[in-house]
């Protein structure tokens, strides 16, 4: 009890600040801290009836129901429907009770009460597992015809099934209809999934001769994707075979795009695919050709994509144009795009490049006048081309603060969750409260965020509310204080630091990435125990990254010294801090100096990195106008070096 009190005391007088639920005696909300912390030990024990003995002391504490939804959830399987109903009910406005209903089923699962399942559930749910709770309910209970389809639909899948599924599958199998087509049927899921084991444990099942002849074939295949020509050829031209073909030609096109050249026709004619899965194939493989160096692989690639009509490989291919200066390509490709690609500002400020580079001056400089004064990459990019000044539209509006009131319950519990730093559950709170809003609650809620400095909060409820022109609630100024000092510490503007955090975790604290980047700079842990280790800060684990000083501190640092290796090149730091400095160096190979920086940027191939790079330049614009701070858009280096 003595280290629970220390500390919600540490976390009491460390982030208290005024606001509706602790206008009560600080005393008093600092005992009924104590005894719900005391109250969640006692349900991390299972000891509901302890808890309710002390719960007429919390009663009142804004953070209550959190426990009486724990202490609901034990047992929760023998509760009856009415129950969990009316606790849904009464408590809609919480993020728990959109989970209750998936709880609720796992602990009837757990009791083997299928009987209330088939009640509780009456359509079929999101989720693999609840799935299998409600076939299986619908076996024993319901509709069998149903159950047994929806068992089949569930088994034919290319990965692993919840083991959720294991007694409906067993009463599937009895009922005699996992037959061997079925079997064969899931082997093409399971190679189109790229899931080998699977194969290989499905490759068993089958009974008959001819089916374990042709399971065998399909794992041979798999094994040795060059054969898919051959197997086109000779197998018999079926529903099953064609899939075949299209999944195994694209296996061989990952692994040797130039023997899948040679093969294509092969396949086609071999299982009489269509004209457009021709197309699609060829689209696939000249993917994976766009940085070939044979001349005839570039043809091939080339007439190809002269058929397609698929976006993304088309834009690939200006972007390989602009990768070697060739601005007559640059056009030609351009032109093949989709009107509604072709006239965005991204490749019309292109196309005006082209027309500019090729002599046509007068109207490339028209086509770039036509971009101005939008919020948008290239609208700022078409006025450095031009030499004229940056113009956006910027507006900032005034919320109808009563519809902000009428959420006080959800805001006194997320100031109290930030008090106590349950930073997740704050968001998650949020998070709830943004998807029950009207567009207008969520615009006052944006401002409500701003005006409390959550600057997290302040940017999820402005990308909500689509307030794009807003940039103040769009972009916070957030842990200024730490930016401008190591800023200062490692010579480095503080904008360039809060834009890139802007762009990384949207300035939330305790971002954590699905690959594991933590915090506000999104660092991995890797990254952080190497520049830890070469300059020097003390750092231990990689809990430590959801501090938000260490975590800047370790990023500032890590930037820096991607600065110093490109000579202050924002350009190529910001692409190495997303892409890895390893990337940067092939890339500016490939480019060979050719391009300037607007060309390199775009010549980017991954789009995720070049959205990056465009971003923290605009955010950086956002925050200079925000804060009043003087700065260019590009320093005379980063315009004036070859790429």
């Amino acid at each position: 009890m003595r280290n629970i009190s220390k500390r919600i005391c540490v976390a009491y007088l460390g982030i208290f600040s005024a606001f509706s639920v602790v206008a009560e005696n600080s005393d008093t909300l600092i005992q009924k801290r104590l005894k719900y912390a005391q109250a969640q030990s006692l349900l991390d024990a299972r000891k509901v009836e302890e808890y309710q003995s002390i719960r007429p002391d919390i009663a009142d504490y804004v953070l209550t129901p959190y426990t009486d939804y724990r202490a609901f959830l034990v047992d929760i399987g023998k509760r009856s429907i009415e129950e969990v109903s009316y606790f849904q009910k009464q408590h809609y406005t919480l993020p728990f009770s959109k989970r209750i209903r998936a709880s609720y089923l796992d602990g009837l699962a757990k009791e083997k009460d299928w009987e209330t399942i088939f009640r509780y559930q009456t359509t079929k749910p999101r989720g693999e597992t609840y799935q299998c709770y409600y076939y299986y309910s619908q076996l024993i209970h319901g509709d069998k015809n149903q159950a047994l389809k929806g068992a089949e639909s569930l088994w034919l899948s290319g990965s692993s099934v919840s083991s959720a599924c294991d007694d409906l599958f067993e009463a599937w199998q009895k009922a005699g209809l996992r037959t061997d087509d079925k079997v064969l049927d899931r082997m093409v899921l399971a190679y189109e999934a790229r899931k080998g084991r699977m194969l290989t444990y499905l490759k068993k099942l089958p009974e008959s001769k001819k089916a374990k002849a042709e399971a065998e074939k399909i794992a041979k295949l798999y094994r040795a994707p060059q054969e898919i020509g051959r197997f086109a050829k000779k197998s018999y031209v079926t529903p099953r075979n064609q899939k075949l073909a299209w999944y195994g030609y694209r296996k061989l096109a990952r692994a040797n795009a130039e023997e899948a050249v040679k093969q294509l026709n092969l396949v086609v004619s071999g299982q009489k695919l269509t004209s457009e899965q021709r197309q699609q194939l060829a689209d696939y493989t000249a993917f994976r050709l766009i940085n070939t160096d044979s001349e005839e692989l570039i043809a091939w690639r080339d007439k190809s994509i002269a058929k397609s009509s698929n976006s993304a490989l088309i834009e690939r291919r200006v972007r390989l144009a602009l990768q070697h200066a060739d601005w007559k390509g640059v056009k030609n490709w351009i032109a093949k795009l989709p009107d509604d690609k072709k006239s965005g500002l991204r490749w019309q400020y292109w196309l005006a490049r082209s027309e500019i580079e090729l002599g046509e001056t007068a109207s490339g400089e028209q086509r770039l006048e036509s971009l101005l004064g939008k919020r948008h990459f290239y609208s700022v990019v078409a006025a450095q081309t031009l030499g004229t000044p940056i113009k956006y539209d910027i507006s900032k509006s005034e919320p109808d603060s009563t519809l902000v009131t009428q959420h006080q319950a959800t805001l006194d519990r997320v100031h109290e969750l930030i008090a106590l730093d349950k930073i997740a559950a704050a968001k998650s709170e949020w998070q709830w409260l943004l998807q029950r809003s009207s567009a207008q609650e969520k615009k006052a809620l944006a401002h409500y965020a701003s005006n409390q400095k959550w600057s997290h909060l302040t940017v999820k409820a402005s990308i909500a509310a689509k307030v794009w022109d807003e940039i103040h609630l769009r972009f916070p100024i957030a842990h200024r204080w730490w930016f401008e000092f190591y800023g200062d510490k490692y010579n480095i503007e503080p904008i360039t630091l809060m834009s890139l955090a802007r762009q990384e975790s949207a300035l939330d604290v305790q971002a954590r990435s699905p690959v594991g980047a933590r915090g506000i700079m999104q660092i991995m842990p890797a990254t952080a125990k190497y520049t830890a280790r070469k300059f020097g800060i003390p750092y231990k684990t990689p809990k430590e990254l959801n501090d938000v000083k260490k975590n800047i501190e370790i990023g500032s640092q890590y930037l820096s010294y991607l600065l110093d290796q490109y000579d202050g090149n924002r350009i190529y730091a910001f692409a190495a801090y997303n892409a890895g400095p390893h990337r940067v160096k092939r890339w500016r190979e490939n480019s060979a100096q050719k391009l300037d920086v607007f060309a390199f940027i775009e010549a980017i191939p991954f789009k995720e990195t070049r959205g990056y790079v465009q971003n923290i330049l605009m955010f950086e614009s956002y925050y200079r106008f925000l804060s009043g701070t003087k700065g260019d858009f590009l320093t005379k280096n980063e315009k004036e070096e070859r790429y």
